[in-house]
């Protein structure tokens, strides 16, 4: 049995051995990508997997039509991110943002000037607005993985010293990203503050941690800010939220149990 972590491959039904796929896209979108590209996702090729892990109630409602699925959603490392008193937030607060995929920095920096606060972006340098505020800290990420724009000591840090965690998205309403980020603002205790987009199964404002931005709205963007900056109170009890649900829903050990069971009742 192979294990495939970016979808079913273009010549799953080839390989002598079944592949298990993680999913999360509506397959029969995927007509509208490259040629090449959506090969992977014709029934013929769909049928001769194994199963599919769904990252999405969606995925796993379409994908089970081909093969036995199963919707689990990702997970955190709970020790890794953890809330630290030592590293508290800052006399003046900032909010943090970082992430490479279908973000949208350009509407988050438009937001600044109407912001009273700093914004910190760990971003793709080609990104990056040609203007940039005098409130907005820009760091360019690297290319080669691990990132090397800054490391995880401190990167825990500034997730801690932030206020909150913002994810500006690009608005595909069939895409997870941000996805990690968001359950790492969490585990942090930190309220999160994300475009409306996407197809996740928890949103900041349903689980009362965060809120929900209309997409390319600066002001939207702004507005929701300085509702975070105005009360400091508030603010703290939605990231302890965050953390609860994280603790309940997302922790290793869990994901780790269901991805070992999934696969034992395939072999089965």
């Amino acid at each position: 049995m192979i294990y495939s972590v970016c979808g079913p491959l273009a010549l799953s039904r080839l390989y002598p051995k079944k592949l298990v796929s993680w999913t999360f896209r509506n397959p029969t979108l995927q007509k509208n990508r490259l040629k090449f590209a959506h090969q992977a996702y014709k029934p013929g090729n769909l049928y001769a997997n194994a199963g599919f892990l769904c990252l999405t109630p969606t995925a796993e409602k379409n994908f089970s039509k081909f093969a036995p699925s199963k919707f689990l959603p990702w997970c955190v490392d709970l020790e890794m991110f953890r809330p630290s008193k030592e590293t508290s937030l800052l006399p003046k607060p900032f909010f943090f943002a970082s992430g490479k995929t279908q973000r949208d920095y350009e509407t988050l920096v438009k937001a600044a000037p109407m912001v009273d606060a700093e914004i910190r972006i760990i971003g793709p340098s080609h990104l990056r607005p040609s203007t940039i505020p005098s409130n907005i800290n820009w760091i360019n990420t690297s290319y080669d993985p691990p990132d090397k724009a800054i490391d995880y000591h401190n990167l825990r840090n500034w997730y801690n010293q932030a206020i909150a965690v913002c994810i500006p998205l690009s608005g595909d309403a069939d895409d997870t990203c941000g996805y990690t980020n968001m359950l790492e603002g969490m585990a942090m205790a930190k309220p999160v503050l994300m475009t409306r987009s996407g197809c996740l199964h928890i949103e900041p404002e349903k689980g009362n941690f965060g809120y929900l931005i209309n997409p390319r709205d600066p002001k939207d963007w702004s507005e929701k800010m300085n509702l975070i900056l105005s009360n400091q109170e508030f603010t703290k009890a939605l990231g302890e939220n965050g953390r609860k649900i994280a603790e309940e829903n997302f922790c290793r050990k869990t994901f780790n149990k269901n991805v070992i069971s999934f696969l034992e009742n395939l072999l089965s």
